[in-house]
């Protein structure tokens, strides 16, 4: 009778430990959205926030909430993912709550809400190139 409880055991075991291992799988993370041409935006904002993401997450680095120049105070911000945090920490760019900026990339709608894949950020005489006008990460390859 013990031995037949054991073999029941292993045979069992291996079937149990499978089911759990993909039921984990099923919630599958939405891949990180692509740049598109097609929906570029060039739109003058005001920096109301700045975000950064842990690695390993989905579009981990810098982000910049921001109200377009042209909303009211209380409207919502939108989210502008400029990249990875040591590929900006090469230029020395900080930017501050408040800060005038005129941003250039492609709005695309990520995890239900929209979010700006930056390509160009200007503020005053300074421009930061993140991306090539087909959307190529500059830091591809660097980080």
């Amino acid at each position: 009778m013990g031995l037949r409880i054991v073999v029941v055991f292993f045979l069992v075991a291996p079937l149990l430990l499978g089911l759990t291992a993909s039921s984990g799988q099923t919630a599958q993370a939405e891949p990180e959205p692509r740049y598109d041409s097609a929906t570029t935006v060039d739109m003058m904002a005001v920096v109301a926030e700045l975000r950064e993401v842990p690695r390993g997450s989905p579009l981990s680095g810098s982000h910049l909430m921001v109200r377009p120049e042209s909303a009211k105070e209380n409207s919502e911000t939108i989210d502008v993912y400029l990249g990875p945090a040591t590929y900006l920490k090469d230029f020395e760019v900080a930017f501050a709550k408040g800060d005038r900026l005129q941003v250039i990339g492609s709005k695309v709608k990520y995890g239900g809400a929209s979010v700006v894949l930056a390509r160009q950020v200007r503020r005053d005489s300074t421009t930061l190139y993140l991306r090539d006008e087909h959307g190529i990460p500059y830091w591809r390859g660097r980080t």
